[in-house]
């Protein structure tokens, strides 16, 4: 009789973030059962009381780097890991956290803690995790979607590479045949937002907030221009284009391109 294939051992790791990501994963009530058939889970503070040191085949990370200390953990997290996977926005772009990079943060330090701040791990920037290690595949968002995520544990575990959209929420718009709320006057960061949530905020009534981070090949200036005439202030604009994703390369791009 055939020896049963060894199911892929699985670390879930939080850093800097709200936990939403991992807490989208205990919600997944219809499809948990399925995927703890084919995966194990070994580490998970989150949900577990006794964790495994490692190696895994499969590490999921939630959560950007903002700490002295986690450069190292996430550094030690990749060498133990034969895929490593960032979900949610903060992780995969610097998230909300990302925002204090936009101001100053040893004023902000002096403000909460005076004079004292020579214990503090914190770092003037927070990046996301591909600032300091590889990163396999990303799954943004805030949170990220969790059927995005089944389907890419499930492809993961059965050795094949993640699906990840290339392309824009508009295009989930038009399949929905949903209602342009550019079209509406609504401030709508849909045209250059990565796909892969389904269209959620405009299938919804509610414009895209921008959560999963720029598409491939972005249009910056397009964008820009018909926010602009919508009645956007440049403010505006670049709160909206820096809000989930202040700390990368692209958002640079966007701020010597636009500002």
């Amino acid at each position: 009789m055939a020896k049963a294939k060894a199911k892929p051992k699985v670390g879930i790791f939080g850093f800097t973030g709200c936990a939403g990501c991992q807490l989208n994963i205990l919600n997944l009530e219809d499809h948990i059962v399925d995927l703890i058939g084919l995966i194990d889970i070994t580490t998970w503070v989150m949900a577990k009381a006794e964790n495994s040191p490692g190696p895994w085949d499969i590490a999921l990370v939630e959560g950007s780097i903002a700490k002295k200390s986690e450069i190292e953990r996430i550094k030690k997290i990749r060498e133990n890991s034969k895929i490593l996977i960032t979900i949610g926005s903060c992780a995969t772009h610097g998230g909300l956290p990302a925002m204090r990079n936009l101001r100053d943060t040893s004023a902000m330090k002096k403000t909460v803690y005076g004079d004292t701040t020579d214990h503090l791990d914190i770092m003037d920037k927070i990046m996301p995790v591909s600032h300091y290690v590889q990163v396999d595949a990303a799954l943004p968002g805030c949170p990220m979607d969790k059927n995005e995520f089944v389907r890419a544990v499930k492809a993961l575990a059965v050795g094949k590479t993640p699906q990840i959209p290339n392309f824009a929420v508009c295009y989930e718009c038009r399949i929905r045949e949903n209602a342009c709320l550019l079209k509406e006057g609504k401030f709508c960061m849909g045209p250059v937002t990565q796909a892969g949530c389904d269209a959620l905020c405009p299938s919804n009534g509610a414009v895209c907030e921008g959560c999963r981070g720029p598409v491939a090949q972005v249009n910056w200036g397009a964008e820009y221009k018909i926010l602009q005439e919508l009645g956007a202030t440049p403010e505006e604009i670049k709160r909206r284009f820096l809000k989930y994703c202040p700390s990368t390369a692209d958002m640079e791009e966007f701020q010597e391109l636009v500002f």
